[in-house]
């Protein structure tokens, strides 16, 4: 179904089929560059067609090294295409589950880590929130650079001092003031990357279950096994403090490369800022046509813009608290199945078989033996370099998933 705008390019491969539509590799006829190509299928509905249009604006904004690159967009035919880098790597996942039980190298680790950071620093500095960091979303490149993908759940910013409320993410990533339905900000994002730390730290989950509410619970105490005892204590430290259940508690990205124990480090790892700066831009400029092509992307942030407004005087909102005993009281008669990969409020495949999985029991209503159980034994901590987001929408995520389960 190529149309006259994708003429430039020749199909290599489908490498992915979802809910938003499917995902090819593409070569360029006049470069022969590889490319991935996302089409989705547009809306009618006007809100939700700007929805599906928003993951092209965001990526169309992060120009980092280590976030996938946008090369283009454009519509046609009720479908939108967005051209991008492809990472031909392989995802984060696929790695971590090549190794078996091979573990990683500390350097590796920490050099993954320190570039992840610093990806999804950059986003948090563009006041957005990715929501569905998890490894395989972050992508590799030929020569092993991280880099991260996949903005279809990312919410563009109204506030710097505000928060976010809608469920998105995927189970085994999800902060605990998600699941307890509280407000979020940029710290959920820290507590999927350490997850993501965790994995390759140790090829598993952080925090595994066959029954949701053992999932929950074990998310809100923060309760997971601990790390192998060879690696760094910094790593080991890292990991106490992203996993703290109170998000004023965990480190901002900032701090984590900046000041935090393990960013010597991180540090060592990662380019000098003169290099950051410097770096090629190849693969993301665009001729006059495919500006052309891409006027929607300009009028759409213009709408949506909200520079002349002082970002103080707009009035903080407060959502009301509902306890996880709701979402447990939900779930004790929902199908496993129910839960997903990545979803928002969607019916997936099942949440509670993580690929990194192993069998194990729940013991969530006593004692779990070699927990590290979050009991606030570091000394609490605030950081100022936090940036706080907001969602449009006064919608309760909550009040939709009981409207899914009890649909099905």
């Amino acid at each position: 179904m190529w149309r006259r705008s994708m003429e430039k390019y020749s199909l290599v491969k489908v490498i992915g089929e979802g809910s938003f539509g499917r995902a090819v590799l593409v070569r360029c006829k006049s470069s022969q560059e590889k490319y991935v190509v996302k089409e989705i299928q547009l809306p009618k509905n006007q809100s939700k067609l700007e929805n599906s249009r928003r993951e092209a604006i965001l990526l169309s904004r992060m120009k980092h090294p280590n976030i996938v690159a946008f090369r283009e967009a454009f519509e046609a035919d009720e479908l939108l295409w967005i051209v991008m880098e492809y990472c031909s790597g392989g995802d984060l996942l696929q790695r971590i589950k090549q190794q078996k039980s091979n573990q990683f190298s500390v350097d590796n680790i920490l050099k993954w880590f320190a570039e992840m950071c610093a990806g999804a620093k950059h986003i948090h500095d563009q006041r957005v929130l990715h929501r569905d960091l998890k490894s395989k979303n972050i992508f590799l490149t030929d020569n092993g650079t991280v880099k991260l993908g996949d903005f279809g759940s990312a919410c563009i910013l109204n506030s710097s001092k505000a928060y976010a409320h809608a469920y998105v993410g995927t189970p085994y990533y999800v902060a605990p003031e998600i699941w307890d339905n509280k407000p979020y900000n940029n710290k959920s994002d820290v507590w999927s990357l350490g997850c993501v730390l965790y994995e390759l730290c140790t090829l598993r989950h952080p925090f595994q279950a066959s029954s949701w509410k053992s999932l929950i619970l074990k998310v809100c105490r923060g309760a997971y096994p601990p790390l192998p005892s060879h690696l760094p204590y910094e790593l080991q430290y890292l990991v106490k403090q992203m996993f703290k259940t109170n998000p004023k508690d965990r480190p901002s990205l900032h701090t984590i490369l900046t000041s935090h124990r393990v960013s010597k480090l991180l540090r060592t790892h990662l380019p000098s800022q003169g290099k950051s700066r410097g770096r090629s831009r190849r693969g993301i400029q665009v001729d006059g046509t495919e500006r052309r092509e891409r006027m929607w992307l300009v009028f759409w942030e213009r709408r949506h813009s909200v520079a002349g407004e002082p970002e103080d005087s707009r009035q903080r909102r407060r959502w009301e608290r509902n306890p996880p005993e709701r979402l447990l009281s939900l779930l004790e008669k929902a199908q496993l199945s129910k839960a997903s990969s990545t979803f928002i409020i969607n019916r997936g495949e099942d949440p509670l078989l993580g690929p990194l999985s192993h069998p194990q029991g729940d013991n969530t209503d006593g004692p779990e033996q070699e927990l590290v159980i979050d009991e606030d034994r570091l000394q609490p901590r605030s950081d100022d370099e936090d940036t706080d987001f907001e969602e449009e929408s006064q919608c309760d995520w909550m009040d939709e998933a009981e409207k899914i389960f009890l649909e099905h």
